[in-house]
Formats: C-alpha cells, structure tokens, sequence
C-alpha cells in the first residue's frame, strides 16, 4: 500500500518549525529504492496520545491523515 513514517518530526507549538527529534527523515530515499509510495509523515504530536486515551481517535483532525486516507480509498 505504502510507506507511513511514524514520529517523523515535531511541530513547536511556540515557534512553529518543524524538529526532526530522530535525524533527518531517508523515508523518500526508502520509498525510492523499493519503488513503494511514501503516503504520510506522521508528527509526534500530544493531541493524538491525548485522543488515544480518551477513546477518541477518530476525532483527530491533520492534514497528515489525507495521504493515508488517499492511498486506502485507491484500492
């Protein structure tokens, strides 16, 4: 279906920039060698465990979703 990286970076509620926490993403570089799509980078975000716990995932609402979303309704 398609490469999703998980806790790909980190947007700063203060600054608004994006932090790479784990290194610099390759997810493109990966997707190319294995002619996979790379369908979204996931941020770590507190909202989503905020959601998780509360039983209430499906309220979470990011763009990030659209290219998962996407590549689900092609098949």
């Amino acid at each position: 279906l398609g490469i999703v990286e998980n806790m790909s970076y980190f947007q700063c509620p203060d600054c608004g920039g994006q932090h790479q926490i784990y290194g610099p993403s390759r997810v493109q570089e990966t997707a190319q060698q294995y002619g996979i799509p790379n369908v979204a980078r996931l941020p770590i975000d507190p909202s989503i465990a905020r959601s998780c716990d509360a039983g209430a995932i499906e309220a979470v609402q990011s763009p990030w979703l659209d290219g998962i979303a996407d590549a689900i309704t092609k098949l």
